[in-house]
């Protein structure tokens, strides 16, 4: 165990951080010190840096960081919003860490922890998924994490969607070890593409997109069906593939007006295919965020170049309009800075190679609609790694040849 611990000391540290505060969930478990952790885990690696040689980061990269620095704190004036402050460290944060990485660990080690980490979380969550189902489990303990959110611990996952009835109901939406499963999932998404251009390691993107159905989340659904249709199904397939949606189709449509006489099917239908029955409000039942698309669209008019900040008007977030309502269209586009920094470097790549990241970007755009906020390190952390595999031209020939 010793031995592991100095052969990984690097990765251990580097995961402690991360972990140590959101998305992860664990920060808001009783008596967790994620400060004292991720203060003492950021000095350690600021003081190796120190004394290491190279001190290397990437000059454009840390451009687009001290732009987004300067920029939240022109905002902490203009707005008179401190909490910009807390961005503020996070890409003091982000710039330690992607400089760590790259001396001690490399970002394509980084990355393969990541997908090891996002798979483990994976297959914890669908053991416990069944085991669940079919014995039951309670909770070791509960953390009210927000004013509407509850966190049920269960030994190798956690979830905020806990039902243990008396009639024998019992299902869970695991979340892995993060607040909920939509984003599980969406860090699920993210290992599934790094995986593909990193490694192409069919295994590992098999068992996260088995796993990560059962989160349940519908934005993960439509992920695997464009996923499906970019990289599993050639031009003379396309018609089979068609085919097959068009039986699903009608399958969802059967069960949705077809109630079941059992429970456990009527809430597993609920939480499934339920979600995307058609709603005269929202287009459909699981669009929990067209009000508050609405609301903060009416923000950003209000606000239009540089938002409302978190002081002006109470942004809703969550939805495609919450950037523009909070940091305006000149925020919007220095919010997203590596995003169009990465287009920028697709659209430098040869024209194969460019269909292919296009299609990728997609995917990630894709999320955009109900998870915008992408200022975590651990995200920034997933497009520096797709920064680097694209500056560094990493070869993945049977990726290329699979898709072309």
């Amino acid at each position: 165990m010793i031995d592991f611990i100095i052969k990984n000391k690097s990765y251990i540290l580097i995961w402690l951080l991360l972990t140590s505060t959101a998305p992860f969930i664990f920060f808001s478990w009783p008596g967790h010190p994620y400060k004292i952790l991720a203060f003492s885990c950021l000095s350690i690696m600021f003081i190796q840096i120190l004394y290491s040689e190279k001190k290397v980061i990437d000059k454009a990269v840390f451009c687009i960081c001290l732009l987004q620095m300067a920029f939240y704190s022109f905002l902490i004036l203009y707005h008179e919003d401190k909490s910009n402050i807390n961005l503020i460290t996070q890409i003091i944060s982000l710039i330690i860490a992607i400089i760590y990485i790259n001396n001690f660990i490399g970002f394509k080690g980084y990355v393969k922890s990541y997908i090891y980490i996002i798979n483990a979380m994976g297959i914890g969550g669908t053991i416990i998924f069944f085991l669940h189902i079919i014995f039951g489990i309670n909770p070791l303990f509960q953390v009210d994490y927000s004013e509407s959110g509850t966190s049920y611990f269960l030994y190798l996952t956690s979830t905020n969607v806990y039902y243990n009835l008396d009639n024998g109901l019992r299902l869970i939406r695991y979340s892995g070890f993060f607040d909920e499963p939509g984003a599980f999932a969406l860090f699920s998404m993210f290992a599934i593409i790094l995986n593909k251009i990193y490694f192409n390691n069919n295994k590992v993107e098999i068992s996260l997109l088995i796993t990560t159905l059962f989160t349940l989340s519908i934005a993960f659904y439509f992920f695997v069906l464009f996923y499906v249709l970019f990289f599993y199904i050639s031009k003379r397939y396309m018609v089979y593939a068609l085919i097959g949606i068009c039986i699903l189709t009608f399958i969802s449509n059967s069960l949705l007006e077809n109630k079941s006489n059992d429970p456990s099917i009527n809430l597993l239908t609920e939480f499934t295919i339920g979600r995307i029955e058609k709603d005269e409000n929202s287009g459909f039942s699981g669009n929990n965020r067209s009000e508050m698309a609405a609301a903060d669209k009416n923000i950003f008019i209000d606000y239009p170049l540089l938002g409302s900040g978190s002081i002006h008007a109470k942004v809703n977030g969550s939805n495609i309009f919450s950037i523009l309502a909070k940091y305006g269209l000149i925020g919007f586009f220095i919010f997203y800075g590596f995003l169009i920094y990465i287009l920028l470097l697709i659209a430098t790549q040869k024209r194969k190679d460019k269909i292919l990241h296009f299609k990728i970007l997609f995917l990630i755009i894709l999320n955009f609609t109900h998870r915008p906020e992408l200022s975590s390190v651990l995200t920034i952390l997933v497009f520096i790694s797709y920064i680097y595999y694209l500056k560094n031209n990493i070869e993945c020939s049977s990726f290329h040849n699979q898709n072309t």
